[in-house]
């Protein structure tokens, strides 16, 4: 009792620092109540107190610490000095009442973090946070996320800095603790609140199944803008507007601003490359062989590659680029240093800007380059450098090759101008740079190149969006009106990057939007249509998809109220009914008043979660049942049905689709189902939802359904690797059922996909093989059906759209296919072999080409040096090597696909040397190459340029023969030809007078068909030179296919002069 009256007669704030714990407790007490009576916060009272805070809450017995955080809450509520302690107030918070058992000191606790947020101690709170995250205790780390969270949540993304939280999110999710790992997925839940897309790029090398699980709870949350619900002490008067906001929503008004979207590049950590490269970097750069300088740039492109790069002395790198870019013959290179400036620019942005004078005219000028790799990597360069520097500091370098003798130099320029001027404002782009370039897009607008002119009208286009009208007319005074009105539909195409809106007269605000209905039309099957060339915000993007394809669940409760409101109440009232007699009527009614049901009211999600009520997807009775289905067919069909939608009944439908009873109708909700939401997504969930199940009839069935599918909508925009995969799957299994439907379904898809579909399936067993072979040989000459749906619901011009853009893609089906990169196993070891001296050797390198081509079976275009070493050995001594490259380059052409079109220059043109071989099979082996060439890329590219008259020029006969009789059989398949053809008749009629007997024979059957083509005009013109035994032939030649013609056999024409009927 003593000791109790010692300390009890102690000045409160002595009392706060005793031994004894029941001091303290009453110490702690009296503070409390002393704080709460003080009325200034500047008070000499809370000096006292400064140095205690921290013994407040760190307090070693559980009863006194309580009481001291209460005291501590309000000392920092109500002091003035409170913001001095904050730093190890919060360290002690985190070490000594995080990891403490009692809800109430961690709830305490919380609260005192987040009081010294709202006093702005922001950072020194975080800082601690984060430092707690690293403890070993898991109770501490679990703690710190859960504050971080509600910080964030109660304050946004400009009180607490979210950059070093999105940093150890990686981190948390790899934590032993569960409750840690589900704490940091809710942080992470919340981050993406307030940033959206810009917290994508930093958890890209997270777990996948983690990954998905975040996608999945991102997609569940409203798309309007986040707001703070509490606010820092210099924030009242944001507190005030925010307030009245509200209240005015709350009366109909607006809603206020949406928060604006935050640089997924500011949340990215800056990676340090330059000591990371190579040590003889600069020697190898600077090399005469072409493989160590390549080496050197490869180093550095990987280095690159970091979307964000710590600022240095970048100098030197920029110069050796600069000197490949301008200097380096190999075109490869110079593609691999323009990706490499692309990169640096990208990852330092404005720090980039120093070096920007050197690059600018040094990539104008090598735009001078044809190829299209090379000129797209100049292209992305040259912007990825723009962004970094301004309009003003790369004018004068844009200006001074306007005026360049290379076409292909003045067309890039107005492109690189037009992208530029995408990214500015009327600001960024006042009158003083508008005048100059106006005057040379203008020159532009009169060049004799289209491609030039079409690019001068886009810059000017953009321009006009940028500035406005008034800004530009007073420089098209003397432009004549086609020229103007080519320019404004250039200015009305064109979209500002980020969102920007064009100069011009204030419009006037449209009505605020309202709230997204809870179902809206998914987009209609075939191929979606090709995005505008210019930037879109990410998260406009992400949200525009959310809201397409995935939208919200509707509770339970709302879908009962949703559909009771359009359905019967008899109908409502018995469709749990006991008797089954009771549930078929009810879905009766249901069935009929979902067919008179206004579409565009028609509830979709509520009406079919509403069959899934008691008994549900279990029902018995099949009559019941087969109403379900038809009820599930006529809302997909006539209402608006989204994914969610469908999702909620595809998985009970498949397991029905295989029953005797219900199976039928079950089809017909499927393919409801895909006219809604596209065949190739419902597709991937039917065979996904089948192949999930063990019911072999249930699989068999589902790929039954999907062949007649595809044949009524269609094969564009199938996910052609997965259903490979999953007919692999089929083609496995023990039921013989299931592997007849893989089989039919696989014949279907090679209507469209034609033979290179059987490659994927060579690995297996010869019966196997020789089943679907047979199959492929009896649908080899048929042609596939026009689709009979997918488009239905598109308006009538949209459908039209549609309809083209699919055709277009049937044309190409086959660039569906997965295809594999192969360009990292064409070694320079192996080119070496290929072109070395020992035949032998040379032999083992074509050997090496064909089994890299076998492996990958499918290929991208991109093959390295590998053309180059190709066309050496067409003209190789060795005849067996030869034959060797010429099967190489047939196999390149079908694994490539119509990307081959690209080497037709560099690699199908040298083709046609070998057509000069005096052996029958070389030149057989040679045609066979060339017809399997232009199987993938069309005729038409190979009669564009001078190159097929160059190859007719070679006074050859063996070239000649073989090349007129080629020309003979694929001309008249064309229903047009390029100009350029005119080109190859000087030729054709030197032919006629060619000493060889069988060029004179080719030549003749060859000019029916140029006549057919070119016309008589234009074949008579050229013949003016000609001897005139050969007029006279010609006017026979034409004589008689007119007279054809008059018949109606054009056709016969070419088939009568060819076999001598003269």
């Amino acid at each position: 009792m003593g000791d109790d009256s010692e300390w009890k007669k102690l000045p409160t704030d002595q009392k706060c620092e005793h031994k004894v714990w029941k001091a303290r407790l009453s110490g702690y007490t009296e503070a409390l109540q002393q704080f709460q009576r003080i009325t200034d916060e500047k008070s000499p009272e809370w000096g006292k107190y400064q140095g205690l805070i921290k013994k407040f809450v760190t307090d070693s017995n559980a009863v006194a610490q309580l009481k001291g955080l209460e005291a501590a809450l309000a000392y920092i509520e109500n002091a003035h000095l409170a913001s001095r302690t904050a730093g190890e107030v919060v360290s002690g918070v985190v070490c000594k009442v995080f990891n403490q058992p009692k809800a109430r000191a961690k709830e305490l606790g919380s609260d005192i973090c987040l009081m010294y947020i709202e006093i702005e101690k922001a950072e020194a709170v975080q800082e601690e946070l984060l430092k707690g995250l690293d403890n070993k205790n898991p109770k501490i780390a679990l703690a710190c996320v859960e504050v971080l969270r509600r910080a964030i949540s109660e304050f946004g993304s400009k009180v607490v800095t979210l950059k070093p939280v999105v940093k150890v999110l990686p981190k948390l999710f790899e934590s032993r603790e569960k409750a840690v790992r589900d704490e940091a997925k809710l942080l992470a839940v919340e981050v993406y609140r307030w940033i959206r897309d810009a917290l994508r790029p930093p958890l890209q090398n997270i777990n996948s199944v983690l990954l998905k699980e975040l996608e999945e709870e991102w997609a569940k949350l409203p798309t309007s803008a986040p707001r703070q619900s509490r606010f820092l002490r210099s924030q009242q008067d944001l507190r005030a507007k925010f307030e009245q906001q509200q209240q005015n929503a709350g009366d109909g008004g607006d809603e206020g601003d949406a928060a604006p979207a935050v640089d997924a590049y500011e949340l990215l950590e800056a990676v340090e490359i330059l000591s990371k490269l190579p040590k003889d970097f600069h020697e190898k750069i600077e090399a005469k062989k072409w493989q160590e300088r390549k080496e050197a740039l490869e180093a550095l492109e990987t280095l690159t590659k970091n979307p964000k790069l710590e600022s240095g002395e970048y100098g030197d790198v920029v110069k050796a680029l600069n000197k490949v870019i301008g200097k380096d013959s190999n075109v490869m290179l110079v593609t691999i240093a323009a990706k490499c400036v692309a990169g640096l620019a990208a990852g330092l942005r404005k720090k980039f800007s120093t070096y920007a004078g050197h690059l600018v005219p040094t990539i104008l000028e090598k735009f001078k380059e044809k190829k299209a790799q090379v000129v797209q990597a100049l292209q992305e360069a040259i912007d990825a450098v723009f962004l970094s520097t301004t309009l003003q500091n790369v004018s004068e370098d844009t200006l001074a090759v306007m005026d360049n003798k290379n076409p292909s130099v003045r067309q890039q320029a107005s492109l690189f101008l037009a992208r530029s001027f995408r990214h500015c404002t009327p600001t960024t782009l006042p009158k003083s740079l508008l005048k100059p370039f106006c005057v040379a897009l203008l020159k532009q607008v009169n060049d004799s190149a289209p491609e030039v002119r079409d690019a001068a009208f886009e810059a000017l286009g953009t321009a006009m969006k940028v500035v406005g009208e008034r800004a530009v007319n007073p420089f098209l005074a003397d432009v004549d009106k086609l020229k103007i009105d080519k320019i404004k539909e250039c200015s009305e195409k064109v979209e500002l990057a980020g969102g920007k809106k064009p100069a011009g007269p204030a419009k006037e605000k449209a009505p605020p939007k309202a709230e997204p209905p809870a179902e809206a039309p998914a987009k209609p099957s075939g191929p979606p249509k090709k995005a505008p060339a210019a930037k879109v915000n990410h998260l406009q993007r992400w949200d525009s998809f959310i809201h397409s394809c995935f939208f919200t669940r509707v509770l339970p409760e709302v879908c009962e109220e949703r559909a009771g409101a359009v359905l019967p109440a008899s109908c409502m009232q018995t469709l749990d009914s006991a008797n089954w007699k009771e549930r078929l009527a009810a879905m009766e009614e249901f069935h009929k008043a979902a067919e008179q049901m206004d579409s565009k009211e028609m509830p979709c999600q509520a009406l079919v979660r509403m069959l899934a009520k008691k008994p549900g997807w279990k029902e018995t009775n099949f009559q019941v049942m087969q109403l379900k289905m038809q009820v599930i067919a006529t809302v997909a069909q006539r209402g608006t049905f989204s994914r969610t939608s469908a999702l909620a009944v595809l998985e009970p439908v498949v397991e029905k689709v295989g029953d005797v009873k219900c199976g039928v109708k079950a089809k017909e909700a499927l393919t409801g189902v895909a006219e809604a939401c596209g065949l190739p997504w419902t597709a991937e969930q039917v065979v996904s939802l089948a192949f999930g199940q063990k019911n072999p009839k249930n699989q068999a069935e589902a790929l039954n359904w999907l062949c007649n599918a595809i044949k009524e909508f269609g094969f564009a925009g199938v996910n052609v690797k997965a259903f490979i995969n999953n007919v692999k799957t089929a083609l496995a299994a023990t039921n013989p059922a299931v592997r007849t439907s893989a089989i039919s379904l696989l014949s279907v898809m090679f209507l469209y996909v034609g033979a290179p579909l059987r490659m994927f399936f060579e690995g297996e067993k010869a019966a196997l093989l020789s089943q679907i072979d047979a199959e492929f040989e009896k649908v080899k000459c048929q042609t596939p059906p026009a689709p009979i749906r997918g488009g239905s619901k598109a308006s009538g011009g949209e459908e039209a759209d549609e309809q083209e853009e699919e055709a277009e893609a049937g044309d190409d089906v086959v660039d569906l296919l997965p295809r594999t990169d192969i360009s990292d196993k064409i070694t320079s070891e192996m080119l070496s072999k290929i072109g070395d001296k020992n035949w032998k050797i040379r032999k083992e390198g074509l050997d090496e080409v064909t089994a890299v081509l076998s492996e990958a079976k499918f290929i991208k275009p991109g093959v390295g040096e590998l053309p180059t070493a190709l066309k050496a050995r067409l003209t190789d001594s060795n005849k067996i090597l030869v034959q060797q490259t010429l099967s190489i380059l047939q196999q390149m052409a079908t694994a490539m696909g119509p990307a081959i079109k690209q080497y037709i220059k560099s690699l199908g043109f040298p083709i046609f040397t070998v057509l000069t071989d005096s052996k029958n099979t070389v030149r057989a082996a040679g045609l066979t190459t060339l017809n399997g060439w232009v199987e993938q890329t069309g005729m038409k590219l190979w009669l564009e340029g001078e190159e097929l008259a160059e190859e007719m020029k070679k006074e050859n006969p063996f070239l000649r023969q073989e090349l007129l009789g080629w020309l003979v059989v694929k001309l008249p398949a064309l229903r047009s030809v390029p100009s350029d053809l005119l080109l190859c008749l000087p030729h054709l009629y030197s032919c006629l007078e060619d000493r060889n007997a069988d060029v004179r024979k080719k030549a003749q059957e060859a000019l029916p068909v140029f006549m057919m083509h070119l016309g008589y005009d234009k074949m008579n013109k050229a013949a003016a030179k000609l001897k005139v035994l050969f007029q006279t032939l010609l006017g026979l030649q034409y004589f008689i296919y007119r007279l054809c013609l008059h018949c109606g056999c054009a056709w016969q024409a070419s088939w009568s002069v060819s076999h001598g009927v003269l």
